[in-house]
């Protein structure tokens, strides 16, 4: 049950992180703008580059994906990095920028993540 719920999370993080890429990508200015930036020769260049970030992100989670289902060794600390990733930057967003929003569901994720993650590792241990 906790696999599928990690699985299920991982899809869904999945598919908003592809999102988030190619609207980065593709459509920087409305990319920026979510992001609440004004589109500028500037920020263009800062908007490229956070699309490479949300590429290696959802590059790595449809690697977790791939090994969760498989059953194949190394998911649970890429899942962990996964997890402590979301949590922090929710919480840094939350302090430095005071977007409550990113503390609710960046942090919340990457919690949910990592006690998931912590819970099928112990029962699939024992």
């Amino acid at each position: 049950m906790k696999k599928k719920l990690i699985i299920i999370l991982l899809v869904i993080s999945f598919v908003i992180e592809l999102g988030l890429t190619l609207m980065c990508f593709f459509k920087p200015k409305i990319a920026l703008e979510l992001f609440g930036m004004e589109y500028s020769n500037l920020t263009a260049f800062l908007g490229y580059i956070i699309a490479w970030f949300c590429l290696l992100v959802t590059i790595i989670i449809a690697y977790a994906i791939y090994l969760l289902k498989n059953n194949k060794e190394g998911y649970e600390a890429i899942i962990y990095i996964l997890g402590f990733w979301w949590l922090g930057l929710g919480i840094g967003v939350y302090f430095v920028f005071g977007k409550t929003e990113n503390l609710l569901l960046d942090s919340s994720k990457g919690l949910l993540f990592v006690v998931l993650n912590y819970l099928h590792g112990k029962q699939r241990r024992s």
